[in-house]
């Protein structure tokens, strides 16, 4: 099973004292309106106006498309590992001796991404994301530099949490960048980039990998991204130069309270996901009570690093994060199972039965596209509620091709339109939370969307394997199930979507006026 991907989170804190420093809502903090995004002051490009204390400062067109290519750039390179992993570690296991360790070795990355997801966001807003991502990619580089020179599986281990810690400081610098010095408008069309940036990894990443695997060393399928990561790092460097800083280096606080809840979420998340991979025939009650007992730790790990009120649907930024969370676990959860469903009922060769992971990341890349070009503010409200019904819609098709009696059509068409709506929703979450946050807090909030992704998929995964498993020996009856039990899961985000848009009068509200996306008349 490949690793789930997770692009590469944590919200936060109660906006009173600034608001109450800001004045009316909307006002600036000596009654002075804010710059707008469509306000000249500011706009310049490059680092004109940049330093800390003067304002909102975009960039030009010019370095708005480095940025895109930069952030493009290293997401596919993270995307690429995370999909090759899957074909390479049967190879890896093997040849190292260490298939007792198989487990860990592919669950591991993702319990230490989720440590340093929340780390990065409190990082990116006391320093800088620029100095988060150059530390990312370094730590990233270095754990596949130890894979590739594993000379045993503990210490391939070792490199796989190290590449983990790695990837969780990449991806939340990106989205503070980006939501920090690109203007509101332009926001959509570079997170739908950044979502369609798995699509090409997804597609040829699992045969690249196999290629090499076959024909020269499995080595080079964690060789090779460290040793083009080195090559463009000057590149990256002298890229995010170019990017205003909202503010000047702070001293980094609250550490603690940061690390403890993300490693106990981390260990939380890497014991269900071993307890899911259990043998039916181990699936005892004491199981059971331990898989429970680490949903319980992890949910109660991961509260304080995401915004107030998640796990209540809140109104506005914390339901924004969880719709997010949601429908990425689970087309993530369900993606998992589809080739060995269509190999196991429908009789599908492997071949094609992988192929309907490729219409699903073809629609998803669809979604995206369409997103990316949706203009009417209106429109753009709307269009969340109609994605996520979108998908439930899709998932709903999947399941009952689950039993052989039904054409193996209906997980086609079903995953298609389950594709197109996460592909539709997904960017939509990145820009939304982002308006909603001040420039100096982008770093929580693109942290807070990255754990819910994490979170989401590990969770999601775990979830399906444990009803799979236990079903089984009745296999169709056990993907029935599973695919139901997601889908339940999916139904919250129905019920979640529709309180993303934060209460009137809220801080959060003056936040999207100040970045022209109100709410309108049509709430």
């Amino acid at each position: 099973m490949d690793e789930p991907a997770s692009e590469p989170i944590r919200g936060r804190r109660a906006r009173a004292e600034r608001m109450s420093q800001e004045g009316p809502a909307g006002a600036g903090r000596n009654g002075a309106a804010p710059n707008r995004p469509e306000d000249p002051a500011g706009a310049a490009g490059g680092v004109a106006g940049g330093t800390a204390g003067t304002g909102p400062s975009y960039v030009d067109r010019a370095t708005e498309r480095f940025l895109l290519v930069i952030s493009v750039s290293v997401i596919t390179a993270v995307a690429f590992e995370a999909v090759a992993v899957g074909t390479a570690m049967p190879t890896v296991a093997s040849r190292l001796h260490g298939l007792n360790l198989y487990a860990v070795a592919m669950g591991i990355p993702l319990a230490a991404q989720l440590v340093t997801t929340a780390f990065a966001g409190l990082w990116c807003d006391a320093k800088s994301p620029q100095s988060c991502l150059h530390l990312g990619i370094g730590v990233l580089s270095a754990g596949l530099v130890v894979c590739t020179a594993a000379p045993n599986m503990p210490v391939f281990v070792v490199g796989r949490a190290v590449q983990g810690l790695g990837a969780g400081m990449c991806v939340v610098p990106l989205y503070a960048m980006v939501g920090s010095s690109v203007r509101t408008e332009r926001q959509s069309p570079i997170f739908a980039s950044l979502s369609a940036a798995w699509i090409v990894p997804s597609l040829v990443g699992p045969g690249i990998a196999g290629f090499l695997v076959e024909n020269a060393s499995w080595r080079l399928v964690f060789g090779a991204v460290p040793a083009l990561l080195a090559a463009a790092f000057p590149v990256v460097v002298a890229g995010t130069r170019r990017i205003p800083r909202t503010h000047g280096p702070r001293p980094l606080t609250g550490t603690g309270r940061i690390l403890l809840p993300a490693a106990g979420a981390g260990a939380a998340v890497a014991t269900l996901q071993i307890l899911s991979g259990a043998d039916s025939g181990g699936l005892t009650a004491w199981v059971y009570a331990a898989a429970g007992a680490a949903a319980a730790a992890t949910f109660a790990c991961v509260r304080p690093l995401l915004p107030p009120g998640t796990f209540a649907l809140r109104c506005g930024l914390a339901s924004t994060v969880l719709v997010r969370g949601l429908v990425s676990g689970v087309f993530i959860g369900i993606e998992a199972f589809l080739p060995l469903l269509l190999k196991e009922v429908h009789g599908w060769s492997p071949t094609p039965a992988g192929l309907i992971l490729t219409v699903g990341s073809v629609t998803w890349a669809l979604g995206s596209w369409i997103h990316g070009r949706v203009v009417s503010p209106r429109l753009t409200r709307r269009l969340p509620a109609f994605a996520v019904a979108c998908q439930f819609a899709g998932v709903a098709l999947v399941a009952p091709g689950s039993f052989a009696a039904v054409p193996a059509g209906f997980v086609v068409a079903g995953w298609t339109l389950a594709g197109l709506g996460i592909g539709l929703v997904f960017p939509a979450m990145s820009v939304l939370a982002l308006a909603m946050t001040p420039r100096d807090r982008h770093g929580a909030t693109s942290s807070a969307i990255q754990l819910a992704d994490t979170l989401g998929a590990a969770f999601c995964v775990a979830v399906a394997g444990l009803v799979y498993a236990a079903i089984l020996p009745s296999r169709q009856a056990a993907f029935a199930v599973a695919i139901g039990a997601l889908a339940l899961i999916l139904g919250a985000a129905l019920v979640a979507v529709r309180r993303i848009r934060p209460i009137p009068g809220s801080a959060e509200e003056a936040e999207l006026a100040s970045r022209g996306q109100g709410s309108g008349d049509d709430r």
